[in-house]
């Protein structure tokens, strides 16, 4: 009975837990929970670090209001306004030499991924970012992380935003 019950902990002691933060509309599935730091005008800003051996992952969001610029749009106008806002991002990230690929989300809200690398010191990192529009409010999802070797971010990183109705 002993040798089970040490089985069971150290079995379950090796995962990673999960925790659902709710933001502003949205829940992003994360190992920590994204906390509030800040508001800059009119961003809101959330994250956390998260450190396991010698790696190190800080997921971040940051949401904008954008009801001032969408309120009123009908739905042909809304569409172009947002096909707009997610080229523009696009084009900025491109000309940071960033990478950008768009893609669908879990709830079909076409979004913008971008990746960067970033040198602070001797130590090298990988942000790879989600951007998409949600209920009047611009949203980016981010994870900087110095694990190179780590593939598939964008997927996983996608399948971690949860929309709630």
């Amino acid at each position: 009975m002993k040798k089970i019950f040490l089985f069971i902990i150290l079995s379950f002691g090796t995962l990673k837990a999960q925790i659902k933060t709710k933001i502003e509309g949205i829940s992003i599935n994360a190992p920590c929970e994204l906390e509030y730091t800040r508001n800059i005008g009119n961003q809101n800003n959330y994250s956390c670090p998260l450190q396991y051996d010698d790696k190190i992952d800080n997921y971040s969001v940051t949401v904008s209001n954008l009801q001032t610029q969408m309120n009123g749009l009908k739905e042909n106008s809304l569409k172009t306004y947002k096909t707009s806002f997610l080229k523009t991002i696009e084009s900025n990230s491109k000309a940071e030499g960033e990478t950008t690929k768009y893609l669908k989300l879990s709830n079909g809200i076409d979004a913008l991924s971008s990746v960067s690398y970033l040198t602070y010191g001797s130590q090298k990192f990988k942000n790879i970012s989600i951007t998409f529009l949600y209920k009047q409010k611009s949203f980016i999802i981010n994870i900087t992380t110095n694990n190179l070797k780590k593939n598939n971010e964008i997927v996983e990183l996608s399948e971690r935003i949860i929309f709630q109705n």
